[in-house]
């Protein structure tokens, strides 16, 4: 039997008990209720994806490691059919009361085991990980928050499950790029970032703020996050999609040692030199697909082979820039090709994949690279 101080608490008849549990004492009293095809109505969980395990693992076998989010996990009754079953599968000595909360002493006996995971199976399954296979056996005693609900019916506990994962909405891209710029200003943080590849997502947005912010081509035309287009009428493209499109230039050996300053003022060259090939396509931009994913996708694309070229002249400033890029005045219509409504130009692309085509078409305009 198993013991630990824990809070009780009550809700609509349901008991529930909050403590702090050693991660090895909850993998041994745990399982998971997954689903499987030849048996589909049994469980009810995907089965654990071992990568995200490997993560977590690799994670709480870090020196400052913290995990103090909580995880809900259920003693199911032993026979569901019986009237007035919460409450009856673990033991509680109180101790003390407030405010009809109450504390003291939880034992879980042998009987109303396992523990059935209702949300926490990845964590849980990342200490495993760890203690069994990963050589963090001392994460044995590291003590995880948990809910312990005592008598939830399977139903309950789909139920629940449900709710967690279909109400629960994960962090917009825009933000989750922002909490890694924040990231990655701690250095050790930054060097895990990049190991995942993820060192341009970090850039992406304090480029784009800073283009957003400074004088240019860009200025106020990047709508930021938690607002829309009725809070920011000028705003002409998403953050999300502006970053997103940024990748084929971040992630350049030349803008991978960039600061995002000198980054974004790069950038704001290349946008200036774009505007005086299409002059027009810049004045009413609502009109004009050129400053939306149509153009910014494309004109990201092949922006890395026009600084490459750029590079050759051993300055990247607009006008060289603009020497490189004039080719694409060639382009049937000017800056009419842009318009909202020429389904013959650049607006009858509406996909990732039309987006690609565009780059191609555009980057048949740009000069050949003479070879000594």
């Amino acid at each position: 039997m198993f013991t630990t101080k824990a809070i009780q608490i009550e809700q609509n008849g349901r008991i529930f008990y909050v403590a702090a549990v050693p991660a090895g004492e909850l993998v041994e009293m745990s399982k998971v209720d997954e689903w499987k095809p030849d048996d589909p109505m049994l469980g009810y969980q995907r089965a654990p994806s071992m990568a995200r395990k490997r993560e977590i693992g690799r994670y709480a076998m870090g020196s400052d490691a913290i995990m103090p989010i909580g995880g809900l996990l259920n003693s199911r009754p032993q026979n569901e059919d019986e009237e007035n079953v919460y409450g009856k599968q673990l033991q509680f000595i109180e101790e003390s009361n407030v405010g009809g909360i109450k504390f003291g002493e939880l034992s879980i006996p042998e009987k109303a085991l396992p523990l059935y995971i209702v949300d926490m199976q990845h964590r849980l399954g990342g200490f495993q990980w760890a203690i069994e296979e990963g050589g963090g056996e001392n994460l044995s005693e590291f003590p995880l928050v948990v809910t312990i609900a005592d008598g939830l019916s399977k139903l309950d506990e789909v139920e629940q499950f449900d709710l967690i994962n279909t109400t629960q909405k994960k962090v917009r891209t825009d933000l989750a790029r922002r909490l890694l710029a924040i990231q990655v200003k701690d250095l050790d943080r930054k060097l895990a970032i990049d190991k995942k590849g993820k060192l341009w997502e970090a850039k992406g947005p304090m480029i784009a703020q800073h283009l957003n912010n400074s004088p240019g081509v860009w200025e106020s035309r990047i709508l930021p996050p938690n607002l829309s287009k009725r809070d920011q009428p000028t705003m002409i493209v998403r953050e999300t999609s502006f970053v997103t499109s940024l990748k084929p230039i971040l992630q350049t050996p030349y803008f991978l040692r960039q600061t995002e300053e000198h980054a974004s003022i790069l950038i704001g060259r290349f946008w200036e030199a774009v505007k005086r090939v299409f002059p027009e396509s810049f004045i009413n931009t609502e009109d004009y697909v050129i400053q939306k994913t149509p153009g910014v996708y494309s004109l990201h694309t092949i922006a890395p082979e026009v600084f490459e070229l750029v590079r050759d002249t051993g300055d990247i400033n607009t006008e060289n820039i603009y020497n490189v890029l004039r080719g694409l005045c060639e382009v049937e219509g000017g800056s009419d090709f842009w318009l909202s409504d020429n389904y013959d130009g650049a607006a009858q692309f509406g996909s990732m994949k039309g987006f690609k085509i565009l780059a191609s078409e555009l980057r048949m305009f740009l000069p050949e690279i003479e070879v000594i």
